[in-house]
Order: C-alpha cells, then sequence, then structure tokens
C-alpha cells in the first residue's frame, strides 16, 4: 500500500471516528438533559437547540473537512461563495433555528414562521438536525481560494 493510500485510510478514518465521538457525546449531553428535565422539571427547549447546533453543526464542519484542508493548501485569495451561502447556507440557517423562530413569533409575522409551524405541528422535528448539519457543511465549504491569477501564469 502506498503512503498517499496509507494518508487516505487514517484521513477518513479520523473523520468517521470524530464523527462518532461527537454523536456519542452528544447522545450522553441530551441524555443527561433529558434526566435533569425529569428530575427538576426545568427544562429550557433554547439551550437544548443551542447544542443541538452545535453537535449537528460540528458533523457538518466534519463532513466537509476534507475540502477546507484542500483549499488551504491552494495558492491564491480566499474568497465565499456567495450563492452557496444565499441558496443552501440560509434556508439551512432558518430551518436550524426552527425552534427560536416557532416559539418566538412575538417578533416574527406568521407569514415568517408558517413553514416552521407546519413541520412542527406535524409531530416531528427531526427535520431541525438535518439542517443543522447541512448549514455547518455549508459554512466550511463556502470558503474557497481563487486561484485564477495563477492559472493565466501557468498557460
Amino acid at each position: 500500500m502506498n503512503t498517499m493510500n496509507e494518508k487516505s485510510w487514517l484521513k477518513y478514518l479520523f473523520i468517521i471516528l470524530s464523527i462518532i465521538i461527537m454523536v456519542y457525546w452528544g447522545h450522553h449531553v441530551f441524555v443527561s438533559i433529558r434526566k435533569n428535565t425529569m428530575e427538576t422539571f426545568d427544562y429550557n427547549i433554547y439551550l437544548q437547540n443551542i447544542i443541538a447546533m452545535s453537535f449537528y453543526g460540528i458533523i457538518g464542519l466534519l463532513l466537509g473537512l476534507e475540502h477546507l484542508i484542500k483549499e488551504i493548501k491552494k495558492e491564491g485569495k480566499w474568497v465565499i461563495n456567495i450563492p452557496k451561502i444565499v441558496l443552501m447556507g440560509v434556508p439551512a440557517l432558518y430551518f436550524s433555528l426552527s425552534i427560536f423562530i416557532f416559539y418566538n413569533n412575538l417578533f416574527l409575522n406568521n407569514i415568517w414562521s408558517q413553514p416552521i409551524s407546519i413541520l412542527l405541528t406535524k409531530g416531528n422535528s427531526n427535520f431541525i438536525i438535518v439542517f443543522q448539519v447541512i448549514l455547518g457543511h455549508t459554512i466550511i465549504t463556502s470558503f474557497n481560494k481563487d486561484n485564477h491569477n495563477s492559472e493565466s501564469i501557468e498557460k
């Protein structure tokens, strides 16, 4: 096995182990929160959502880590992929913040919170986790290096 192939195996092993650690750590934290809630009847939905955004957002970041590492090694000026941020990041942020938007409807008009309220009143909030992962991945993969100048010099 050549060293490049060995590096790929180690890199992907590191990423999946990091994700597994985050999942288990997150599970432990949420079980602790649930136990505390059962004992004290003190439940902070906002804190739980912030913690969830952190855990699942980090999983998205880990999934996009390889992209960032490749970009760091490139020459060029850092640029942000605005279409990706707008078309993927903003909707992912919107749905990631569903709990805040739904429960703070005093500050937002009903049209803004309507898509979320439809999903949440159906009794399933699993979609929030998916969007939190997408948000983390979108953030880390939206940074690229523009090497147009170096390409034109090489040609």
